[in-house]
């Protein structure tokens, strides 16, 4: 479900606020934009290790410059090495690293692919190109993005010998929540990898001038800008254009009845999340909710004990609802239902509360969130119970804590991931000869794209069909779990596809 594109931050006195639309947690622009308004953030540092079965070795995080990784990582003493500038390369896939006693071997093709060379691409490597905001406001906000798309190719490369026979090297560029950082990492991969993949930039839109003009680059990615989203050479986890799905507002409205007419709700006081907000609301109307409060609270807020005070006491409102903040709010919001005097009987319907986050802050007191619900379009990509029954989704969560050991995986791993399923299917449906064009074309003709499980049914080259297909879940003793949810096997993969996509 298409919401609106969070290319907003950080002109020099205030914000810039994009009014496309982009499906993804409402926290990463207030994360960010909030930063602006307050106190600014610090380079990014962490640990990672890859494990093929052969030993171990650390990830350095990247501020700036550049981190190719192939198969392993470079090996560091101290497992939380900064960079700052230039390009560092590390050497795997088919040879020992030095400093992890790492070897990893090369496997055969799986008999589906052509052969070819071109940009990035040799008879035996694939280099593939990832942007991600490391720095800047917010330290670390999408370092996800550049984990998962390690994470993808110590996989591949371990298991299958790569993409095609191919070792993936990952190229790695800091965006640095900025537009000329985002747009020069764009143009110095631009001549030197195959393909971008899972790039999460909030910038995006200033490396699609680059893409733009290198039409036959084919770029994957969760787009946050609308011009990133619509050339002809990208293609989308959740493509659409702005707007958002029916469906789950239709699906409580049966379940709850009248008291969806008595609905209050908080967003950000931010142009993209006030953009956001009007198509959740015009959705949610669509299918018969009544909105009976409404607040803009600034980023900065931290206490929103006097907006359940008059929700709860003035308005009577039967339940609570909110998209357009983060999961830390989230939480306060429930501790602020208790201070306002609340009725227990209060439904929570919070999306926003999918999140490890959100769950620490309540750590040893989940009774106080019982009962919460809420919707995804995207598999419970940190659950046991989906991993069991989604094998793609095992395999990630599996890799991911190989490669990052005790660290959480969070949405934009699991996208970048998703990136890579979806170039490894091109690949394999390219034709005897593997090139850029021939990748491009058999991109444009997947439709019905799951990443075997993991998100919403979706075409990724699709500029208009936004997507309707949902999961919803509920937060039942300690855990969350999938509610009324069709089953993984079946034709939609688990997904709910009632409702419809309603544009702006």
């Amino acid at each position: 479900m298409r919401t609106p594109r969070a290319a907003a931050l950080l002109m020099a006195a205030g914000l810039l606020a994009s009014a496309c639309g982009a499906r993804l947690p409402a926290e990463v622009k207030s994360q960010a934009q909030a930063a602006v308004l307050s106190s600014g953030g610090t380079g990014a540092t962490g640990t990672g290790t890859t494990d093929n079965g052969e030993g171990t070795t650390s990830l350095p995080s990247t501020t700036g410059g550049g981190q190719t990784t192939t198969g392993g990582a470079p090996s560091t003493t101290t497992g939380g090495q900064t960079t700052t500038g230039g390009s560092q390369t590390t050497t795997g896939g088919g040879q020992t690293t030095t400093g992890g006693g790492q070897t990893t071997t090369t496997g055969s093709t799986t008999g589906k692919c052509g052969t070819g060379t071109d940009v990035g691409l040799t008879s035996s490597t694939i280099d593939l190109g990832t942007i991600a905001d490391v720095t800047g406001p917010v330290s670390g906000l999408f370092q996800g993005a550049e984990e998962g798309a390690i994470t993808f190719a110590n996989y591949v490369n371990s298991t299958q010998g790569g993409l095609c026979g191919h070792k993936v090297n990952i190229d790695f560029r800091d965006g640095g929540t900025n537009c000329t950082q985002t747009q020069n990492a764009a143009q110095d991969l631009a001549g030197k990898v195959f393909a971008f993949m899972g790039t999460f930039a909030l910038y995006d839109g200033c490396a699609a001038t680059v893409l733009k003009s290198n039409p036959t680059i084919p770029d994957i990615h969760d787009s946050l800008d609308a011009s990133a989203q619509s050339l002809p050479n990208h293609f989308d986890i959740e493509p659409g254009e702005p707007g958002y799905a029916t469906g789950m507002f239709e699906y409580y409205k049966q379940k709850y009845g009248s008291k969806v007419l008595h609905v209050g709700t908080i967003s950000e006081a931010l142009p993209s999340a006030d953009a956001k907000q009007h198509n959740i609301v015009h959705a949610a109307e669509s299918a018969g909710w009544k909105f009976v409060y409404q607040q803009d609270e600034q980023p900065t807020n931290g206490n929103f004990e006097g907006d359940f005070v008059k929700m709860c006491q003035q308005d009577h409102i039967q339940i609570f609802f909110t998209v357009t903040e983060d999961a830390q709010n989230a939480a306060t919001m429930i501790q602020n239902e208790n201070q306002a005097g609340c009725p227990k009987t209060l439904i929570n319907i919070i999306p926003i509360a999918y999140d490890q986050a959100f769950l620490q802050a309540f750590s040893g007191n989940t009774s106080a969130i019982e009962g919460l619900q809420g919707y995804n379009e995207y598999a419970l990509f940190f659950n046991k119970t989906d991993a069991q029954s989604i094998p793609e989704l095992g395999l990630f969560q599996q890799w991911f804590a190989r490669t990052y050991p005790g660290q959480p995986a969070n949405l934009y791993a699991m996208f970048a991931w998703a990136s890579g399923v979806m170039l490894e299917q091109a690949m394999e449906s390219a034709g005897p000869t593997l090139n850029r064009k021939t990748v491009l074309a058999a991109l444009h003709k997947i439709k019905n794209f799951t990443a075997n499980g993991m998100i919403a049914p979706e075409t990724p080259s699709s500029k208009t069909e936004g997507v309707h297909c949902y999961v919803l879940w509920q937060f039942v003793n300690g855990q969350f779990e999938r509610q009324a949810d069709p089953p993984t096997n079946g034709p939609t993969g688990g997904f709910r596809c009632d409702g419809r996509f309603l544009p702006a």
